[in-house]
């Protein structure tokens, strides 16, 4: 004798599945505050829940921004121009019809509303199908886009209304981390300030204590910055910031940070480095800084700068940043006194020379 599930037992154990489901998405998502993270994340459950191998996000690159722009890291559309080309902006017809339709629709049923569409024929050419609206406080910050599916057909009205429930928790995270990002990060240098600085630094000394693993630090100052402010004026000054922060947060592995200390002081936390490892990471930035041209008003501009390195040591850094903070500081006073656009290590019997001035 055969049994069968009535369809629509089918159809409730499916949504109860689907709201699960939903609920861990909700707190993998609210469980991170790393823009970029959450995006990857968005995309790779897009991928996961419906059988599609293309998925993009379309996102206001801040909160300020008048247009949508296609997010690098996206999943297996094939692009023929720039990233910078596929961009949508927020006054478009597209946008506005989806500020009062929180809906999946097809690209064919958003073409019956609106037609002869510069944002929907970008849509087209890329490939998508299926376009789902991203919104936080009822307002659209973005478009998950999403490509044929794998097995051919339609999307079904499940995974519609999933992906409406998917973008409306995905809407919120990435708010959330705009906003933890723009409390924590230097708008000028683009690098984590000195209050995230403190606390993260905690979190990982904690981290190297528990785990017995090691932990870095890298003081940076860029050389004479007084003078080069005085010759060449502040805004000068401040895109020769701008450049270091840049060849900081590029040299970074996915593991470390850079912030901003103070002033021309910049950071670098390397969490289960070594004393080696540091110091080559040092010898790296500063020789890129050295090699960088900074061009102002038409004008060149070179600059060097000397960094010094401490590691956690369990026995004083257990308790305070001070420590590990204070003995990178020496070794960067090390460089400053003994010649400047160099890289040194802390140790016990530094030797500071008095053959130069103090001026940074």
């Amino acid at each position: 004798m055969s049994f069968s599930i009535p369809d629509e037992i089918q159809h409730y154990e499916k949504k109860i599945y689907d709201q699960r489901q939903l609920i861990e998405i909700s707190k993998a998502l609210s469980s991170s505050l790393d823009y970029n993270n959450l995006i990857q994340a968005t995309l790779d459950i897009c991928l996961a829940q419906v059988q599609t191998m293309q998925a993009a996000l379309f996102l206001t690159p801040d909160m300020d921004s008048d247009y949508l722009g296609l997010i690098s890291g996206y999943k297996g559309f094939e692009l023929n121009r720039p990233l910078e080309y596929y961009r949508i902006p927020l006054e478009s017809l597209l946008v506005q019809f989806f500020e009062n339709h929180n809906k999946s629709l097809t690209l064919t049923e958003i073409q019956a509303s609106i037609s002869n569409n510069t944002s929907l024929d970008i849509l087209r050419e890329m490939g998508a199908e299926l376009v789902v609206p991203l919104k936080a406080k009822g307002k659209v910050i973005g478009l998950i886009v999403l490509g044929e599916k794998a097995v051919g057909g339609e999307y079904p009205e499940s995974e519609r209304s999933f992906l409406v429930d998917l973008a409306s928790l995905g809407g919120i995270a990435v708010e959330n981390a705009r906003l933890y990002e723009r409390a924590t990060v230097d708008m000028m240098t683009g690098l984590k300030n000195h209050a995230y600085f403190q606390s993260r630094m905690k979190e990982e000394r904690e981290k190297a204590q528990k785990r017995k693993m090691p932990l870095t630090m890298l003081l940076t100052d860029v050389d004479k910055f007084k003078t080069f402010n005085d010759t060449y004026g502040h805004q000068a000054g401040d895109e020769v910031l701008k450049a270091v922060a840049r060849v900081l947060i590029d040299a970074a592995r996915k593991t470390d940070f850079a912030a901003r200390y103070g002033g021309e002081e910049f950071c670098l936390v390397m969490p289960g480095a070594s004393e080696e490892i540091g110091l080559k990471m040092a010898e790296t930035v500063r020789n890129l800084v050295e090699q960088m041209s900074v061009i102002h008003e038409g004008r060149e501009m070179k600059v060097t700068m000397s960094i010094g390195v401490s590691t956690f040591d369990a026995d004083h850094d257990a308790k305070t940043n001070k420590n590990l903070i204070e003995r990178a500081d020496k070794a960067l006073y090390f460089c400053k006194r003994n010649g400047r656009n160099q890289v040194k290590s802390y140790s016990e019997d530094l030797k500071i020379s008095d053959n130069i001035t103090q001026e940074h």
